[in-house]
């Protein structure tokens, strides 16, 4: 077992000069804070200790709440670890409020659905990206006696489609493509902009009544041309479908109306990921848990797509063992990216946070002390890590006892206002992991008698 033995300043009278370089060169003196405790006459050693074992596995947890979210994510990108992941759009639209007032004058003249980006991507921006839409079937209600769209549900529609777009989007510069704005706009038929001109100007109860309407209509739905994987965009929940008609004259007046999306808490985004031939191909309903150990010494996070990181600390009672054992001071929890596992395409999590679980995987509470903000190095990737502070956690796993801490832990997760809308993710080597600077350490500083 390594340890490394730090000593508080004394006051020597009298030292020969050949020792005091030996304390000087072989000891160096932690950052620590000491309690009163700890501070008397009696000197207390500090001891350094990050052999005790960290436990990884991958968890998969089933299906999670994307309605609601204020960010329709549409796209298709591939990820050597993840799988292909691909994300569609459902979304409730509206008659115009209030009605236009048509002439038997007005001149339709077509019809586009709009989307607004919100500057948000995921995966190689450089490809061009499809967008098909298509028209639902069922009117968007809850199934059975959910109270919200889930990441695998889905609306039945008509697989002929009724518009597409090709283009190559910038978020970053907010364009989508030339003479387009921050838009994507997609031709929709004719057919479809002549029956609701027909409705506007006729106004019959089909379109003056918002449930007629709904019942109508039904939706629509937008999703990604599965030949050209690239990137999963963020648009905003604000899409119109907007006709465009004309008052002729002598001055040409040109006009439109919104079809706009309503009911935005029932708009949501199905995520679908297709492991195969991933080290996370194993996951799912029929298996929610894999050992690091059984997937090259990784372990995965990427809760848009169901996985997260589980941590135990089995053997951490082994400390009260120790013969010189006093207190813990410290605990610092490092956690490694395996370098060559993301880069600035495939990024990792801005920050992710630790929270208590148990044997059945269950997220609680995040940690008041568990968050934690990436330290990113894109040279070498030796320095690239999360780092934690958990101390309360070990001091309070200490008096749990071995069998507690053999099947409850901390999971790692993203933070919660962004685990449905984000796709980041990361993959951590473990304390096996063949590459030293990959490995997760845990540290404890605990005080010594001697």
């Amino acid at each position: 077992m390594g340890r490394k033995c730090y000593f508080r300043n004394r006051l020597f009278v009298c030292c020969v000069p050949a020792f005091l370089m030996m304390v000087i060169v072989g000891c160096t003196k932690p950052q620590i804070q000491f309690s009163n405790a700890y501070n008397g006459d009696n000197a207390t050693n500090v001891v350094s200790v990050d052999t005790f074992s960290v436990k990884l596995s991958t968890v998969f947890l089933d299906s999670f709440t994307t309605s609601g979210t204020k960010s329709q994510l549409l796209g298709r990108y591939n990820d050597p670890f993840f799988g292909t992941v691909t994300s569609r759009s459902y979304s409730d639209i509206g008659a115009p409020y209030p009605l236009p007032s048509l002439t038997n004058f007005s001149v339709y003249d077509s019809i586009q659905l709009i989307l607004r980006i919100n500057k948000t991507f995921y995966g190689d921006t450089s490809k061009i990206q499809g967008f098909l839409v298509s028209q639902l079937t069922q009117v968007m209600n809850y199934p059975g006696i959910q109270t919200a769209f889930y990441s695998n549900n889905s609306i039945p529609y008509d697989p002929a489609v009724l518009g597409s777009a090709y283009v190559q989007i910038n978020p970053t510069a907010g364009l989508t493509s030339q003479r387009m704005g921050d838009s994507v706009k997609i031709t929709m038929p004719n057919s479809m902009g002549e029956q609701l001109f027909g409705l506007l100007y006729r106004q019959p109860d089909t379109i003056t009544n918002a449930s007629l309407f709904r019942g109508y209509f039904k939706g629509l739905t937008v999703y990604p041309d599965t030949t050209l994987p690239g990137a999963v965009y963020g648009f905003m929940d604000s899409l119109v479908l907007r006709l465009f008609y004309h008052e002729p004259g002598v001055v040409m007046v040109q006009k439109t109306a919104d079809f706009p999306l309503v009911n935005p808490a029932t708009q949501f985004n199905q995520i679908i990921a297709d492991r195969t031939g991933t080290p996370t191909a194993p996951l799912g309903p029929g298996n929610l848990e894999l050992p690091s150990t059984a997937t090259g010494n990784q372990a995965f996070l990427q809760p848009i797509t169901s996985l997260y990181t589980k941590l135990l600390f089995p053997t951490i009672t082994d400390l009260l063992g120790y013969p010189d054992y006093l207190a813990v001071m410290k605990a610092q929890l490092i956690i490694k990216p395996v370098q060559g596992t993301y880069s600035p395409v495939l990024n990792l999590p801005p920050a992710v946070n630790l929270t208590l679980t148990n044997y059945a995987n269950t997220i609680g509470a995040v940690l008041p002390y568990g968050s934690g903000n990436l330290t990113i190095d894109y040279l070498y990737g030796t320095n690239t890590n999360y780092t934690y502070d958990i101390t309360a956690y070990i001091q309070k796993a200490l008096t749990q006892g071995a069998p507690n801490n053999a099947i409850n832990g901390l999971m790692l997760i993203t933070p919660a206002t962004t685990f449905n809308t984000t796709f980041n993710r990361a993959v951590f080597g473990d304390s096996h992991n063949p590459q030293l600077s990959n490995q997760i350490s845990l540290k404890i500083y605990y005080a010594s008698y001697y």
